[in-house]
């Protein structure tokens, strides 16, 4: 978090991601750069073979990646996380995790054979190598980046942010290597690629995987004063381990239940709903994680402002308002509608403000904290701005609108 005497008006949780004081920061310069020369070489190396196969296979990734990583970035209720950061995130998961995950898959790969033999290592080699080496290197990228802006996470949620936006990088990058590489390149190719491996899997593959590694990061690193370490660090394990459990499992043999090819129309459709039903336990437990984390999320907001009812920064209905996106959402439209676009900014800067009031609020010991005192003030002269605007009711006198 940015100094808690930082100006009103500017997000409190607000950290660059150019810390050149943090060490953090120049380990992860000095490895995406470095797995950044090898990376832009495979590029390059795709592009040379099927230019046109090259460019569909960006094309179609992007158009499946952007929806996704605007999903991930809206689970947040209340604090959406810096964007440089998540493109940092990003670019761990592309570049620095998929380059250095290729040379230990391979490493691992070669003893896999020596041990068991070939049959065994093409059989298994890819569930007992990818699991534990990527899922290590992805959560590297989460660890930097709680290093290079360490109150950036303060919960699990953004632990799972992070981790999914990572996850999807690294997924992308991956996906264009199959489609080139393994498909063979060509654009009939390259969309049957898409079809098995984005259309009928891409639901459940790394960015789940990440996700529940970046949720043990947050973890770990939050909430030390009311829960023990050994705590925190049991959950953090079952986490990780239940991720590398379900990409193991995912890899192994054990659930390869594709027809043989060459595939009929029905067989086509039949593959959907074989891996839909391998990722689906797996999804399952992690909409129920975020739905926790986000419960916890409210717990924490109103517990943080409940003291502060009543006093200049936010009244009882105001504080009704904002622990609902639902409501939030319902009292800016009704606020356009009635008062106009500038009196629904306000009340959106107010809620946002109202938020870091809590933040605020969690992280000093004395009510009378000049810290809390300004941001108390600053709400009270966003709620007295909005006031002034002709037919723009107090925010607290909105209608009542129930969760949807």
């Amino acid at each position: 978090m940015s100094a808690l005497g930082a100006r009103p008006g500017r997000r409190l949780h607000h950290t660059r991601f150019l810390q050149p004081r943090q060490p953090a920061f120049w380990l992860y310069v000095l490895t995406v750069g470095l797995t950044g020369i090898v990376a832009v070489a495979e590029q390059s190396l795709y592009r040379n073979i099927s230019p046109s196969g090259w460019a569909l296979s960006w094309f179609l990734l992007v158009l499946y990646g952007a929806p996704v990583a605007v999903v991930v970035y809206l689970l947040d209720l209340y604090e959406r996380e810096p964007l440089p950061l998540l493109g940092a995130a990003f670019i761990w998961g592309s570049v620095a995790a998929t380059t250095l995950s290729a040379i230990g898959n391979a490493g691992w790969g070669l003893a896999i054979a020596r041990i068991g033999g070939p049959e065994f290592a093409a059989r298994w080699t890819a569930a007992l190598t990818a699991p534990f080496v990527e899922e290590i290197l992805k959560g590297c990228g989460v660890v930097l980046i709680y290093l290079i802006a360490r109150d950036e996470v303060d919960d699990v949620m953004d632990g799972f942010v992070y981790g999914a936006i990572c996850g999807l990088g690294f997924a992308i990058v991956e996906d264009v290597f199959y489609f080139m590489a393994v498909f063979g390149g060509q654009p009939s190719e390259v969309l049957q690629g898409f079809w098995l491996r984005v259309v009928a899997s891409g639901l459940y593959g790394h960015v789940l995987y990440t996700g529940l590694v970046g949720m043990a990061v947050g973890v770990v690193v939050s909430h030390r004063a009311t829960e023990p370490l050994r705590h925190r660090m049991w959950v953090a394990i079952g986490l990780c381990s239940l991720a590398v459990f379900a990409h193991l499992l995912w890899n192994s043999p054990l659930l390869a239940f594709y027809p043989s090819e060459p595939w009929s129309l029905g067989d086509v459709l039949s593959v959907v709903l074989i891996t839909g039903g391998k990722g689906l336990p797996l999804l399952a437990f992690v909409a129920i994680a975020v739905a926790l984390a986000r419960r916890r999320e409210r717990r924490w907001l109103r517990g943080a402002l409940v003291g502060e009812v009543g006093l200049d920064g936010i009244s009882a209905d105001e504080l009704h308002l904002l622990e609902s996106p639902t409501r939030r959402r319902a009292a800016r439209r009704a606020m356009r509608r009635r008062a106009g676009t500038r009196a629904a900014t306000l009340l959106h800067r107010l809620q946002r403000e109202q938020v870091n009031l809590a933040m605020v609020a969690s992280r000093v010991g004395d009510a009378h904290d000049p810290a809390l005192t300004r941001q108390r003030a600053y709400c009270r002269s966003l709620r007295d701005a909005l006031g002034a605007i002709p037919a723009a009711a107090p925010a607290g006198s909105e209608p009542d609108v129930t969760d949807g």
